[in-house]
Formats: structure tokens, C-alpha cells, sequence
């Protein structure tokens, strides 16, 4: 199952535990931002965050006073995205932090006004100054705090803002989500402070992994004192021995103690240190091939042994981008790839800014980039929702099933709009929609917690034409942060030389989502065209078409206070049909639209 927050065994121990809806949604939620098969607008990297934004701010400041890195101009982009966040998340910091924030605030405004006054005359004084007047770990604190509210209960939406901020402090901390779901599953069964759940002391580890290309690595405990290594010999391996498949040739057996608040994320964080330390080797033997296996045993502090290896997805059929090679992606799916199988979260960052890069993106473009992904993210929200909601009970979702026809095994979605036309109100509904309908709101309350609270979001969203504006033009900001961040990552990275900063695993993370993203939507366009026999548009066109749709999209729904012509099916495609539901298309209902 794709969606483990939603599998059986965590709503049976929900029942057994007696959570209620709020409670639920909260660990669900936490879940889903920490699942690394989430898309960009599920995922902790991709999710609108105070904190973040601090964090990276005081980062981008610290580094402009010491290296002139990012210049002054990239700098006062960071911080008015930076603002934006901060903006976005005051209602949530009511509840906790509303002081720390209003700080933060003031000094990132602080920041912008000298920015605009001096220009590239910007003292570099004044950015160290503000980056030691920022105190993210204020807010790390406040938002620690939330958890008794959010325990107790918060209505929606303001629900969901608070939880995708917990899930960044406790991805941030060091949570892996595969190893917080099976803590969560224990402490339900005997519940005690949720707190140290979501974040734990970090405690040493000891991480086994096997290095390849080598039996030893001369000097090694000079340079990682603490570390031990055993040569490995396949033949000389007990038959069952864990270790059997991961030695292939020379290989040497590495032991190094990591502190960390979970197994997992123990595994990665050694694996991280290791390949910084093989640096070294790789550039002493020019001519030698070292990597590390996927494989990894973790001994924890009370002698529990866990193994296994690096999360690896599957899929039985295997299918391209397009069908033909499209020139101008050629490079950019490429680099793409080449960011999703570097460890290095730098290097990948880096990488995945240049795959956008090869499409012909540079930074002063990024707003219409950050427009066409707020589209493509609208789209994607409404398709997962889907999923979620169709996630069990075959009975209930038959009425559904029918106003809403789906095609394969995977059940995907025939026409977005048909599910965009279930989930908007009409003052008389047909009969068979009403069903649809109804059956959206038992699927809904089935489940229970985050599926019945993005069901009521959702719903409340498409009643509401200003509404579905505000959350385009927050999607807009936050794809803005992260692609503005992007390149400073690749400057920092590439220019300045830093292999590290803080949260770079989710900076890693968001540059391949923004990427695939980009290439989801270039590759529907290129195929749609090719299909038609049409010449190719250049990809920086597209990006300025559909940032131009955007802001069509948004205006058109602030004057016309209604979502009934919305369509969402080719909403980033080279078709206009962005405003056409319901008009000859047959889903509409028969009564007027705006």
C-alpha cells in the first residue's frame, strides 16, 4: 500500500486507542508529510513553513556576511519569500509564538528596507546582525507547544496549517516516518507524552555499513576517530549472514556511532558522514571506484538490532515521460536523474536547480515557474484526494464510482472534472450525483481524521471562489521559496563550497519534487502537441503561458465569486480550457454558471 497512515492496522489501533477526529489527523497528518512518496504539496519539503523560512533566512544571511553568498539581490529574494511564509503562518502562531514571529518579522522587514535602500552597497554588518538577532529554535519551541491544542482540538482549517508546521519541526529534529509509525503504534497502545514520541532525545547508534571497492581504508580512524572497520571475504561469510548480498569484491565492513532520534534516520545520517569520508579515498585513488551498499544494520542504545536498506520504490510496469525523445528535455530529465541517485543533499539540490535550469529557466523567471507549479499543484491535490478517499470500502464508493469512472488496476481518474463537479455544492443536484456525493462524505467520515478533514477543506475551497484564490496564490509563494532557495543551494554548493546547512535533506527533497513536477507538466504539453502534429513550444514559453493562465485563473475566480466553470482536467496543458467546465463538456448539471 502506497499510503501506510491509512493501512488497516493504524485505524484498528486508532479505534483500540478511542482517538477522536482531531486526534487522529494529527498523527495521520504528521504521516503523510513525512512519507517519502508523497507528492510536493504532501510532503514536509514542500509544505509552507515559519520555521523553515527562518531557518534558511538566517542561514542565507549568515553566509551573504561571511562569503558574499548569496549576492545581495538573491539575498532580499530569500528574505521577502521568507516574509511571505512567515505572513501565511501568522494565524497558526497565535496559539504559540505570535511574539518569536512578530520578532522574526520585524527583523527579516528590517533586512528588506536596507536591502532597498543601499542596493549592492548592502552591508554585510547588518546581515550578520539580523542573522543573530533570528532564533528558529524560539519557534521550534513554540511549535512544540501546539501539540495540546492540537490534542485537544482545533477546527478547520486552521487545523491543517498547525499540523504541516509540527511535521517540519519534527522532520527537521530527525524523525524518519517509517520508524515514527511503528513508535506511534506502540505509544498507542500505552499512550504517555506525545512530545517525546514526535521528538525523542537523539541517542548513539551504532551504523554498520559495507563500503565497496576496498578490503581496508588505511587512516581511517584519524580521520573518523571513532569508527572500527573489518575486511569482508563473500567466501569466508556464513551462508545466512545478513551481510551475503551486499559484498561484492573488495569490500570492507564500517562501523561508526551516530547520534540520532530513530534507527532510520541513524542509517542515513551514517550514511551521509561515510560518504564525506570516502571523498577523500575517491580523490587519493583516482583510479578505484568506492561506493557504499544500499544495505545497513543500526545497533540502538538498548542492544535492538534493525536492519535494512535505502528506500527504493517499485512499480510493475516502468513508463517514459513521453513516448519520443523531446530535444530540449533531453538535458533536463537527465540531470534530473542524476539528483535522484547522488546522496550528497547539496550536490542533489544543486543538481536538481540545474535539470530546471536546462530547460532554459534562469532566476529572474522563477515567478513563472512558481505560478505554473501552483497549477500543476491544484491538479495533483484533487487527484490524491481522490486516492484517499477511494482507499477502501468498494461498497460505499460504488455511487462514486459511477459519476466518477476511473480506468487500470490503480484506478485513476478518467476526468478530473467529473471529481471536481462531486465535490462543488449545487442547489439541486441530480439524482445520481447526490449519490456521488453522499458517498464522498461516508467514504469520508469512514475513515475519519485527515481524510475527512481534506474532504471538508476541499469542499469548503470549491465553495468558495476567493478562498481557492488565496490558496493559488499561497501555492505561488511557497513554490517561490523553495525554487528561490534552490538556487541559492546550487551558489552555495557549487560557488561557496558548503557540502552542509540546515534541513539541506529537505531542500533535497523539494529540488526533485519541483523538477518532476516541471517535467509532468512539459512532458503532457510536449505530448499533446506531438500528437497533433503542432511544433514544439520552447518550455520558458510555457512556463510564461501558464503564469499568465494563473493570474487569468485567479482573477477570473475573484470576479466571477463562484468555481462552477473551473476546469481542472487541462488546467496545465496548451489547451484554454481553464474556464470551460460544464460547457458542452456534459458534467455539468443543467442549471447556470457563472
Amino acid at each position: 500500500m502506497r499510503y501506510q497512515y491509512l493501512d488497516a492496522r493504524l485505524r484498528q489501533a486508532f479505534d483500540d486507542a478511542g482517538l477522536d477526529r482531531g486526534q487522529r489527523a494529527l498523527l495521520q497528518g504528521v504521516l503523510r508529510a513525512l512519507d517519502p512518496d508523497a507528492h510536493l504539496g504532501e510532503h514536509v519539503a514542500g509544505l509552507n513553513s515559519a520555521f523553515l523560512a527562518v531557518t534558511r533566512a538566517q542561514t542565507a544571511l549568515e553566509s551573504h556576511a561571511a562569503e558574499d553568498q548569496p549576492r545581495w539581490n538573491l539575498l532580499r529574494r530569500i528574505v521577502t519569500t521568507s516574509l511571505a511564509c512567515l505572513d501565511a503562518a501568522e494565524p497558526a502562531y497565535a496559539r504559540g509564538g505570535a511574539v518569536e514571529l512578530a520578532e522574526a518579522r520585524r527583523t527579516l522587514g528590517e533586512v528588506d528596507a536596507a536591502i532597498a535602500a543601499d542596493g549592492q552597497r548592502f552591508d554585510p554588518q547588518v546581515a550578520a546582525a539580523a542573522a543573530r538577532k533570528l532564533d528558529p529554535p524560539a519557534l521550534e519551541t513554540a511549535v512544540k507547544q501546539w501539540i495540546t491544542p492540537l490534542w485537544s482540538g482545533v477546527e478547520l482549517p486552521l487545523r491543517a496549517r498547525m499540523i504541516a508546521e509540527v511535521a517540519v519541526v519534527v522532520a527537521v529534529h530527525g524523525r524518519d516516518g517509517r520508524h515514527l509509525r511503528s513508535d506511534l503504534l506502540r505509544w498507542l497502545k500505552k499512550p504517555g507524552d506525545l512530545a517525546e514520541v514526535l521528538w525523542p532525545e537523539p541517542r548513539r547508534h551504532v551504523v554498520a555499513l559495507v563500503v565497496r571497492g576496498a578490503r581496508v581504508l588505511r587512516h581511517l580512524d584519524q580521520l573518523l576517530p571513532e569508527v572500527r572497520q573489518e575486511p569482508l571475504h563473500r567466501n569466508r561469510l556464513p551462508k545466512d549472514d545478513f551481510l551475503k548480498d551486499a559484498v561484492e569484491g573488495s569490500s570492507v565492513l564500517v562501523r561508526l556511532p551516530v547520534n540520532a532520534a530513530d534507527a532510520h534516520t541513524a542509517a542515513l545520517r551514517g550514511r551521509r558522514i561515510l560518504g564525506e569520508v570516502l571523498d577523500q579515498y575517491a580523490a587519493g585513488e583516482r583510479l578505484t571506484e568506492l561506493n557504499i551498499a544500499p544495505l545497513w544494520q543500526v545497533s540502538e542504545p538498548g542492544g535492538r538490532v534493525m536492519r535494512g536498506t535505502e528506500h527504493q520504490r517499485t512499480v510493475n510496469n516502468a513508463y517514459p515521460l513521453t513516448a519520443y525523445w523531446p530535444a530540449e528535455l533531453r538535458s533536463a530529465m537527465r540531470v534530473a536523474n542524476l539528483a535522484r541517485q547522488v546522496d550528497a543533499p547539496m550536490a542533489s539540490a544543486g543538481l536538481a536547480w540545474s535539470a530546471l535550469e536546462a530547460t532554459g529557466l534562469d532566476p529572474s523567471k522563477i515567478p513563472w515557474l512558481a505560478k505554473a507549479c501552483a497549477l500543476q499543484m491544484l491538479r495533483q491535490h484533487l487527484i490524491s484526494l481522490h486516492v484517499v478517499v477511494t482507499n477502501h470500502d468498494e461498497q460505499l464508493r460504488e455511487p462514486l464510482d459511477a459519476q466518477v469512472p476511473t480506468t487500470g488496476v490503480k484506478h485513476h481518474l478518467k476526468s478530473v472534472d467529473a471529481w471536481v463537479e462531486v465535490l462543488i455544492r449545487h442547489n439541486r443536484p441530480r439524482e445520481q450525483l447526490k449519490a456521488a456525493q453522499d458517498a464522498v462524505t461516508a467514504l469520508a467520515g469512514n475513515e475519519g481524521g485527515l481524510v475527512q478533514d481534506l474532504v471538508e477543506v476541499w469542499r469548503a475551497r470549491l465553495a468558495d471562489a476567493t478562498t481557492l484564490a488565496g490558496w493559488l496564490a499561497e501555492q505561488e509563494d511557497t513554490a517561490a521559496a523553495v525554487l528561490e532557495w534552490l538556487y541559492v543551494t546550487r551558489n552555495l554548493a557549487f560557488h561557496a563550497g558548503r557540502f552542509a546547512t540546515p534541513a539541506d535533506e529537505l531542500t533535497a527533497h523539494a529540488g526533485q519534487a519541483v523538477a518532476d513536477l516541471t517535467l509532468e507538466f512539459l512532458g503532457n504539453w510536449r505530448t499533446v502537441e506531438r500528437q497533433r502534429g503542432e511544433p514544439e513550444t520552447a518550455a520558458l514559453e510555457i512556463y510564461r503561458r501558464l503564469a499568465q493562465r494563473k493570474d487569468q485563473l485567479v482573477a477570473r475566480l475573484k470576479r466571477a465569486g463562484s468555481v462552477r466553470r473551473l476546469s481542472v482536467e487541462d488546467i496545465s496543458g496548451p489547451d484554454e480550457k481553464w474556464w470551460s467546465r460544464g460547457t458542452g463538456t456534459g458534467i455539468g448539471n443543467g442549471q447556470s454558471a457563472n
